[in-house]
């Protein structure tokens, strides 16, 4: 009888540190992917990630390079103005329900909206940091 509870005690010690290794393994993986997305928003960032993909000859790489460039900074400016527009579609929004909502409820919506925001800067500000000691070329 002892070592049955023993041998029990073991399995489940062995799934109950299996559970908790996959879930922080999932958070990591999933977190890393996000990073990587946002890095693809970054001139730099996208430019690391289309020579990780192509992996180009050394001959390519000289001739790519330039062509990458322009398309970066195209990709960095769709970016920026996507997050402008959709800043304006929620100045809109807000506008628009401020009829209908009581300041608490506006409150709430306004400090969402600030959060989202300061995210999306101090994520910009972050990556532009990333950029400076991760240089490609």
């Amino acid at each position: 009888m002892n070592s049955k509870i023993k041998y029990s005690a073991i399995l489940i010690t062995t799934l109950i540190i299996g559970v908790v290794i996959g879930f922080l393994l999932g958070g990591r993986i999933t977190h890393h992917r996000i990073e990587m997305m946002r890095d693809f928003y970054t001139k730099k960032g996208f430019n690391r990630e289309i020579m990780r993909i192509v992996e180009p000859t050394p001959e390519q790489r000289s001739k790519i390079i330039p062509i990458l460039k322009k398309h970066a900074e195209q990709n960095r400016q769709l970016m920026i103005n996507f997050h402008d527009g959709q800043k304006q579609l929620m100045d809109e929004l807000k506008a628009e329900l401020s009829d209908y909502l009581s300041k608490e409820q506006l409150d709430k919506l306004n400090n969402a909206c600030k959060r989202k925001n300061r995210n999306f800067f101090n994520s910009r500000k972050n990556h532009s940091i990333k950029n400076k000691i991760k240089t490609t070329f």
